[in-house]
């Protein structure tokens, strides 16, 4: 006969033995390639038609203080999968193999019984173009694969599967690349699955599909204010493709929205937008990334989870950068963090707004070259330091949006000056940053 504490445990043994099994969210990660934080119609672009982006942007949550932790496509990426600095991974500049023994992302989430898939390109396994990625270690637990180590033309689609023989395919790259996204959806709807869709676009060049060639009337385009009087007709020129390909991703983002709605995965499907980093576009006179200017460092950051996160939301307040992605999925999904992730697990304060609101990001670009710099953005006030660790940059974000006014080495701002200088190098020695950077030994 039971006492009464046996019979307690062995009813909430019964009770713990009957009750669901707790439901994975699924993760849709979508990565485009230069888009800016700026273009989006929640960060009030007046230019840039994007409906659906729209749409998941009123379903989710804006953040619009979203950074790359390096503004260049393979470190950020490298980032992105690891939760690492690109420095602390010995992955400073493009065309760099990533550590083999690095843990992604994929990884943890195959260990959790998740499906993985990669889509598009993944720019972290050396120079080789477009490059075949063998299955095994260089695909740090992706599963499922169709892509390339880096191609940059949108009109001539290649990617590889699991043999070495190219596969090659007529049409816009990311139309192709969604299609084979909606297959993998179609296929493991029944599972808790994780893809990563890395679209090219709307890197240059700025040449969008037919269907919005001719959606853009350059001379209607409303520039920022910090492009110079000297350069609006060619920013404008060059806006008007990007703004089509944005469109034409945007078009790709409908078609996958529409899916997970026709399967009925909306409300368990913690869907990411973002991109590796953003784009100058004509802003101060540049073209590109890999300098600490918002149109660069800047990268959009959309997340929609139904049953978790309110709405039609926009937080203009958190700090993110994207060595934050890999820590927020794996708490999303309830998966183990490795302990030596640098990146800050979020997803409990977007999910409640509790805990400790982040106070800074750190940020590095053009590492192990003479130019090298480092940023620290704390609240409002931003700065950045050349390789000899000099100020070089100073900004108020909320007074100068469009940083038209350098502050740097003012008597007013020496007392803010020192006490940025003195965070930065707390970020520098919690991540093992080193200035100058030293260029790492090439990795077969």
């Amino acid at each position: 006969m039971l006492n009464r504490r046996q019979f307690l445990t062995s009813a909430a043994v019964a009770l713990q033995d009957s009750a669901p099994a707790r439901k994975l969210p699924n993760v849709l990660y979508i990565c485009c390639d230069s888009w800016r934080a700026q273009a989006l119609p929640s960060a009030g672009d007046f230019n840039v038609i994007a409906p659906n982006l729209a749409r998941l942007a009123s379903q989710g949550v804006h953040f619009s203080r979203s950074y790359a932790a390096n503004p260049v496509c393979g470190p950020s990426r490298a980032a992105i999968q690891t939760g690492k600095f690109p420095h602390a991974v010995k992955m400073p500049v493009n065309d760099l193999l990533l550590p083999l023994d690095e843990v992604c992302i994929s990884q943890q989430l195959v260990k959790a019984g998740y499906k993985t898939g990669f889509i598009g390109k993944w720019h972290l396994d050396g120079e080789e173009r477009p490059g075949f990625v063998p299955p095994g270690p260089h695909r740090h637990g992706y599963q499922y694969w169709a892509a390339t180590n880096r191609n940059h033309d949108a009109f001539n689609t290649i990617y590889f599967n699991d043999a070495p023989e190219p596969i090659y395919k007529k049409g816009f790259e990311p139309d192709i690349q969604t299609d084979l996204a909606i297959q993998f959806l179609e296929q493991n709807k029944a599972n808790p699955f994780y893809l990563f869709l890395s679209w090219i676009s709307p890197h240059a060049p700025y040449t969008p599909p037919p269907r919005h060639q001719k959606t853009y009337n350059s001379a209607k385009l409303v520039l920022r204010e910090n492009v110079p009087p000297g350069s609006e007709a060619q920013t404008r020129k060059e806006l008007a493709g990007y703004y089509g390909l944005c469109s034409a991703l945007d078009d790709d983002v409908g078609r996958l929205l529409d899916k997970l709605d026709q399967l009925k995965l909306t409300a368990d499907t913690v869907v990411i937008f973002t991109a590796d980093h953003g784009n100058m576009m004509g802003s101060h006179g540049l073209i590109g990334m890999d300098v600490p200017y918002e149109e660069s460092v800047g990268i959009p950051l959309i997340v929609r989870y139904p049953r978790k996160l309110k709405a039609g939301t926009m937080d203009e307040d958190l700090l993110v950068s994207n060595v934050d992605h890999m820590p927020t999925i794996l708490g999303f999904c309830g998966v183990e963090i490795p302990s030596d992730v640098q990146g800050r697990d979020l997803s409990g304060f977007m999910i409640s707004g509790e805990g400790d609101r982040p106070q800074s990001i750190y940020c590095e670009g053009q590492l192990t070259t003479p130019e090298e710099w480092r940023m620290i953005v704390r609240g409002l006030d931003k700065m950045v330091v050349g390789r000899d660790m000099k100020v070089t940059h100073l900004f108020n974000l909320g007074q100068d949006p469009f940083e038209m006014t350098n502050l740097a080495n003012s008597k007013a701002s020496s007392v803010l000056q020192d006490g940025l200088l003195a965070l930065m190098k707390r970020w520098m020695i919690r991540t093992g940053d080193r200035v100058p950077f030293p260029m790492p030994k090439v990795r077969a």
